[in-house]
């Protein structure tokens, strides 16, 4: 423990590519994702590619801040279809096919996902709920997550910069 503390003072740390916040490319759990949606459809990292920006949401049923923002959320997704984006949530409590939450669940925007998978993983580590990331069309987590609802108007705020970003930065890329 002593030395992880003197690496964390130093900065001599190595990140873990599977921990929220590191958006390396070559570690982005997204890069093989699969999953299935409410209506019992597969999806996979072509999900991404279709996309300038897909905002993922983690998030559970028992997360008031989580249910609170989700009108929010359907409204982003509107106008994120508009701009070339698309909004998908993850619901944590349905991970590999939890037959019980998913009825709970609210079916508007989720996708199931297997826990062992990258993604699933991912997700594991994540300790604030809700919690959003972007991630481009080649599956690369970009910017830095978002902690708590957007219906905070800070972290809306930061969210949209974030989005025109990377929309910004995927027209200068076709």
């Amino acid at each position: 423990i002593e030395e992880q503390i003197t690496e964390l003072e130093q900065g001599t740390t190595t990140a873990d590519p599977t921990t929220p916040g590191n958006n390396s490319e070559a570690a982005s759990p997204f890069r093989n994702f699969s999953g299935q949606d409410f209506d019992g459809n597969s999806v996979d990292e072509s999900l991404f590619s279709g996309n300038a920006v897909t905002v993922v949401n983690f998030w559970f049923t028992g997360c008031k801040p989580c249910v609170a923002e989700l009108s929010m959320l359907n409204e982003l997704n509107n106008t994120l279809k508009a701009m070339g984006g698309e909004v998908i949530g993850i619901n944590t409590e349905t991970f590999d096919n939890n037959e019980a939450a998913m009825k709970e669940a609210d079916a508007v925007l989720d996708i199931s996902i297997d826990s062992a998978s990258d993604a699933g993983k991912y997700a594991s580590d994540i300790m604030a709920f809700p919690t959003t990331i972007l991630v481009d069309r080649n599956g690369n987590i970009v910017g830095d997550p978002i902690l708590g609802g957007i219906d905070n108007q800070d972290n809306y705020d930061s969210l949209m910069q974030q989005i025109q970003s990377v929309i910004d930065a995927d027209s200068a890329n076709q």
